[in-house]
């Protein structure tokens, strides 16, 4: 990459024109024909053109590759910015223009984490296809760093767990079978969410019980309650508790409101009510057919 290059790939970074960057000291047409490369800038124009781009002039003189540390002074302020606004694909964006296919630990962890939560984003809103192949690059990009991703990996895990369940094309080409098998991660309210149906599941009560007192307000609290008192036979309870998540603004997950269409299948057909039954089953294979859609 030549000089010229380099001064328009960091003008671009920094968005600004070609105008903002020739200020007062050259012209524009002088500036078009460095980045061209039709023109070599004397020394005293390519100190004044660092100065206005805030990077040191050995940026601009540094070797194929070895300018790496340069370009990430220049994207870590906008990259902080994405981060802190949780803009995700936007930092990824950043990283993608300042470095192309090259990274260090830093910029690894920090594109592993942006593909994990968009992975998630992607999930909670029933674009399941997405997110298993998000759940892929991030656990792909925490290979390239020394930092502790693990929690990356084992999150994704339990996700693919549920999510092959779902569907066998829901799988991870980065995990073995048994690693997701054996998965526990608590610190993604789905993940946790998942950990007690699946105790519900095998009549583990205190680990259920442990989790319904710290998500008494949650949707998945809400459903794991219901299908708690359908599972003791309280079926009039379980089917107002049901009316009731469903009623709620906050069931916005898709695969939180497959599982309670299923759910109250079951509770209609258990109150004889078969054509409600039958209306709550539509609903939920339509809804499955939309959460598997390629994305």
């Amino acid at each position: 990459m030549n000089i010229g290059e380099k001064i328009r790939n960091l003008r671009l970074a920094k968005m600004m024109t070609q105008a903002d960057l020739a200020g007062d000291r050259i012209t524009r047409n002088m500036l078009c024909t460095i980045e061209r490369g039709g023109a070599l800038p004397s020394l005293p124009t390519i100190c004044y053109i660092a100065e206005r781009l805030s990077v040191p002039v050995g940026y601009f003189f540094a070797d194929e590759g070895e300018d790496f540390a340069y370009r990430k002074m220049v994207a870590m302020p906008n990259i902080r910015r994405a981060l802190s606004g949780e803009d995700y694909a936007g930092c990824l964006a950043i990283i993608g223009t300042a470095f192309g296919d090259a990274f260090d630990d830093e910029i690894a962890l920090i594109r592993a984490e942006c593909e994990y939560r968009i992975a998630k984003g992607a999930f909670d809103h029933g674009r399941l296809r997405a997110a298993a192949a998000g759940f892929d690059r991030a656990i792909s990009a925490a290979t390239h760093t020394v930092y502790d991703t693990s929690w990356i990996r084992t999150r994704a895990a339990v996700y693919f767990r549920y999510l092959g369940a779902l569907s066998p094309s829901l799988s991870s080409d980065m995990l073995e079978e048994r690693e997701i098998e054996m998965a526990k991660s608590v610190g993604d309210d789905f993940c946790a969410y998942l950990l007690a149906a699946e105790a519900l599941e095998a009549g583990r009560e205190g680990e259920l019980a442990a989790y319904l007192a710290h998500n008494t307000e949650t949707v998945y609290g809400a459903r794991l309650r219901a299908l708690s008192l359908m599972r003791r036979g309280d079926t009039a309870e379980a089917l107002a508790a049901y009316e009731k998540l469903l009623s709620s603004e906050a069931l916005t997950v898709g695969v939180l409101m497959y599982e309670v269409f299923g759910d109250m299948e079951l509770c209609c057909r258990q109150n004889d009510d078969y054509k409600r039954a039958y209306e709550f089953s539509s609903s939920r294979m339509g809804l499955l057919e939309r959460l598997l859609e390629e994305v």
